[in-house]
């Protein structure tokens, strides 16, 4: 379910056979030695799944992206004046090569752009931690973090910096999933009769769970719903075509 209460259709699957594969002459070796055509598939699920983690995860600032699905993790940005300049950078760079062992994590120093020009383009990009260094942060021995999801500013030691970002990406992974299933499950409703599918159609939207005979037809009568969800307590595999 989408942030607007409306499903994506996250993928669809095709049996190509092996006309592709005779197209392309594309073979494999079977366990008797020869030769043979593939047999492929087609899902079509690549850019429709980018698409879903987009519309699921995101904001007006842009993309939110999951720790665990995230190129860079974290970004390091240096804040100072000129006569700050040297100290808080060498304490930036230091930082850096600490954590580069073991996270995904970059160091904007780029000085043609202010802080805040930096904290909006890597906010729009959906990287999960931003890291503020700072003159003060210098002289107290710290960081700053900033989540992404929820902008929350955190000082943190440096000496407790490793295992409060490790924990802090799988909390922040934790509460993108969760955050996720609250609005669906939120957003999921239950009817009984047809009126009362009609009025939480036209006033609340979201998922639907509601009986249905079978007929097609009883879909077309004043609406038109997609099933997205089958659930049969029958013993029938599929739903009726239609």
């Amino acid at each position: 379910m989408m942030q607007d209460g409306k499903a994506l259709q996250a993928g669809t699957s095709h049996n190509l056979g092996q006309n592709f594969a005779k197209a392309f002459d594309v073979k494999f070796q079977d366990k008797n030695g020869e030769l043979k055509y593939v047999y492929a598939t087609s899902w079509g699920v690549s850019t429709r799944l980018i698409g879903a983690l987009i519309m699921t995860h995101g904001d007006d600032n842009g993309l939110i992206i999951p720790p665990k699905l995230a190129q860079t993790q974290m970004v390091m940005i240096p804040i100072w004046k000129e006569a700050t300049r040297g100290k808080v950078l060498q304490f930036a760079e230091n930082v850096y090569r600490q954590l580069k062992t073991r996270f995904a994590v970059k160091l904007d120093a780029r000085e043609q752009y202010k802080p805040g020009y930096k904290y909006a383009e890597w906010e729009m990009a959906g990287v999960p931690l931003r890291i503020e260094v700072g003159p003060r942060d210098v002289e107290n021995n710290q960081v700053m973090l900033v989540r992404r999801d929820t902008r929350k500013k955190i000082p943190t030691p440096l000496n407790s910096l490793e295992n409060t970002i490790e924990k802090l990406l799988e909390k922040i992974q934790r509460d993108l999933f969760e955050r996720a299933l609250k609005l669906r499950q939120e957003n999921t409703h239950q009817v009984e009769t047809y009126d009362e599918f009609k009025k939480v159609l036209e006033e609340k939207g979201g998922f639907i769970e509601a009986h249905w005979s079978g007929d097609p037809e009883n879909l077309r009568i004043s609406y038109v719903p997609t099933i997205k969800f089958w659930h049969d307590d029958t013993g029938s595999e599929k739903p009726p075509a239609g």
